[in-house]
């Protein structure tokens, strides 16, 4: 076990330091500030209070869930897998006395605590600009809504890394891991629209979960239901992406 862990600090360590985080987090500020300046128009020109204290940061991350969140987790799997065997660098994660199982999930788990602290720190700031622009409207059940709504996005994020490092593991070139992510993303979020009844088949679909859990009357079929489908999504291609991993020669 500490193997593990000393294993998915340095993942993190590596990643971190490749600076693509931080640019995120730069973009993910641009949109909170976006977002501020469109609602203070809408509630300047219509009078329309748009962004309480609550509703501001949900709204923010229903524009990065779509956008910067899925395009962070696609650089920082081609950072971790595609980019390692192009440079010849994988051979000095497997030369650690750790198994190829154990390095394979410790990068998938880097990349998950570092989506978590992206979603984290937009929670934090976008909260403190709707207090700062609405500080009447804020309260403690609003405050665990966006709570709640930021941290079971964060299921459907790892289901959709786990989905993209399958296909890391099969492409050698960056640009067409990255592109044939970018597709998948693009279709399945078309299709989802298109056949509206199987949308949840769609694992983009899921990427708004949260909304199920923040309604006034939570729909616990639906929750259920998308929860396993994204876990057979993660165990499917968990598994196909470990063996791909495996197979792949140095």
């Amino acid at each position: 076990m500490e193997s593990f862990r000393s294993s998915v600090l340095i993942e993190i360590i590596k990643m971190y330091r490749r600076k693509k985080i931080r640019v995120i987090l730069i973009l993910s500020v641009a949109v909170i500030v976006f977002v501020q300046l469109i609602s203070s128009v809408v509630r300047g020109r219509l009078g329309i209070l748009w962004n309480t204290s609550s509703v501001f940061p949900i709204t923010v991350l229903s524009v990065i869930s779509y956008t910067l969140i899925p395009l962070l987790i696609i650089l920082l799997i081609i950072d971790a897998f595609t980019n390692e065997f192009s440079h010849n660098t994988m051979k000095l994660s497997v030369t650690r006395p750790v198994s190829r199982f154990k390095i394979y999930l410790s990068k998938l788990t880097a990349i998950a605590v570092l989506i978590f602290f992206n979603l984290i720190t937009v929670m934090i700031l976008s909260s403190f600009v709707g207090v700062l622009f609405n500080p009447v409207s804020f309260s403690l059940s609003g405050f665990i809504r966006i709570l709640v709504s930021y941290i079971v996005t964060m299921f459907p994020m790892i289901a959709f890394a786990v989905v993209i490092a399958f296909f890391a593991n099969i492409f050698k070139s960056s640009a067409s891991v990255f592109f044939t992510s970018v597709l998948i993303f693009l279709i399945s979020s078309a299709l989802g629209l298109i056949f509206s009844r199987i949308s949840g088949m769609f694992l983009t679909s899921s990427l708004d979960w949260y909304k199920l859990w923040i309604s006034d009357s939570m729909p616990i079929g639906k929750i259920v239901s998308q929860f396993t489908m994204m876990t057979g999504y993660v165990i499917l291609f968990l598994s196909a992406g470990y063996y791909k991993f495996d197979r792949r020669d140095l």
